[in-house]
């Protein structure tokens, strides 16, 4: 990776854009971004590529105020994490996309465990009521209608990789999570006809009559003629209530993978090319098609049958409780008997500061989860309640670390 300080620069200024400073910020704001510029500041320097006027800069900024050398000397503190952070979390969603020859086995225990009955081993972390609106949760914005767009084992370890003149690769890895943090979301799919980005939900309503319930970071194309309803879904979820239409089919496409259905209620999921499929009501074909249009493999659902699919394969058709489903549409999480790195990666889809795991061990528990989406900070300011670790914040960051 080609990584230079101009665009080092580059980076940094798109993500001070998103994230612009506030007119009149609260104190705990105020943190946020002190500790967000000194992530960039502090990935500059332990580069071992900053040159004399950036270290001059950075000396600067840090005698600004002593909340600015608060900041500085605590993100300089947690940095000996994330040589842990970013394998570890690296690590886990390889683990999850890699799974081929379980694929239906594994997949579907995400979906379809919220309607097992609870077992041995696993921890219920239940935060539906908690009310702190003082910790950075989300706002509401589950039902806005959807908008159209134009569109690296430690310290000697950094300095021994600046010696071999990959500092700056260091840097880039940082810097590369402070974007996916705060902006990635925004550079995707960035001319599909209608998406929601972190932490949106949207309706959409189409002019056949049918209804799109578009969940968080979602992007789709709607094509709608005389013969065919057709969605191409790039990425994300979405809750599809079809209108009925016997001469025009209703197509969700996926990758390689289509969905057909008429006059039905069905769930779609894709991400990375792997997705799955959730009948709520009606009946529906899933089709995996070769790179020709060749039919290669087919399944029908029935209502509560759930399947999940890669460019691979369709796994097997499972049962799943439908309520857990779509939880998401009622603004809930719910999750009985996963691995907490499984919620954590769930976490991730709806909460623009990414929530890191730094111990591998911790993130294979396995919990029981039921949370609001807009209270999802709550959740995890009470792990430390109810499981052993500990809850770090660096500015939006939340770091999970085993006790």
């Amino acid at each position: 990776m080609w990584f230079t300080p101009k665009l080092f620069v580059m980076v940094v200024s798109i993500t001070r854009l998103v994230m612009p400073m506030p007119l009149n910020e609260s104190t705990t704001q105020m943190r946020e971004r002190l500790e967000e510029e000194a992530v960039t500041w502090h990935a500059r320097l332990a580069s071992g590529d900053s040159t004399a006027d950036e270290q001059a800069a950075i000396a600067e900024w840090r005698r600004l105020s002593s909340a600015h050398e608060k900041a500085y000397l605590k993100i300089a503190k947690l940095w000996d994490m994330l040589d842990l952070v970013l394998p570890v979390d690296e690590n886990n969603r390889q683990n999850l996309d890699s799974n081929t020859a379980e694929f239906g086995t594994a997949f579907s225990q995400h979906k379809e465990s919220a309607g097992q009955p609870s077992q041995g081993g696993a921890t219920i972390i239940s935060l539906h009521a908690a009310r702190q609106s003082n910790s950075g949760v989300l706002p509401d914005r589950r039902n806005p209608p959807a908008q159209r767009t134009q569109s690296q084992s430690n310290r000697s370890a950094i300095s021994a990789i600046a010696r071999w003149g990959l500092g700056l690769a260091v840097a880039a890895a940082l810097l590369l999570l402070i974007c996916n943090t705060f902006c990635f979301d925004y550079l995707q799919h960035p001319f599909a006809d209608y998406r929601t980005l972190i932490g949106e939900q949207s309706t959409l309503h189409l002019a056949d009559g049918s209804t799109v319930y578009l969940n968080t970071d979602t992007a789709l194309d709607v094509s709608l003629s005389e013969h065919e309803r057709r969605i191409l879904l790039l990425q994300g979820e979405a809750e599809f209530e079809v209108a009925h239409d016997k001469n025009r089919p209703f197509r969700v496409m996926t990758g390689n993978t289509t969905t057909e259905a008429i006059g039905t209620r069905f769930v779609v999921r894709y991400n990375d090319s792997v997705g799955d499929v959730t009948l709520l009501e009606g009946k529906v074909r899933t089709t995996r098609a070769s790179a020709k249009g060749e039919i290669l493999e087919t399944v029908t659902l029935k209502p509560g049958d759930h399947v999940a699919f890669n460019d691979q394969m369709l796994g097997d058709v499972k049962a799943t409780d439908l309520a857990a489903a779509n939880a998401w549409r009622r603004g809930r999480l719910v999750m009985n008997f996963v691995a907490l790195q499984d919620v954590v990666t769930e976490i991730n889809r709806y909460r623009r500061g990414r929530v890191l795991l730094l111990n591998s061990d911790l993130g294979q528990r396995k919990i029981h989860v039921a949370m609001e989406i807009n209270h999802i900070d709550d959740w995890l300011n009470a792990l430390d309640d109810t499981l052993p670790m500990r809850v770090r914040h660096v500015g939006h960051i939340v770091l999970l670390q085993g006790q």
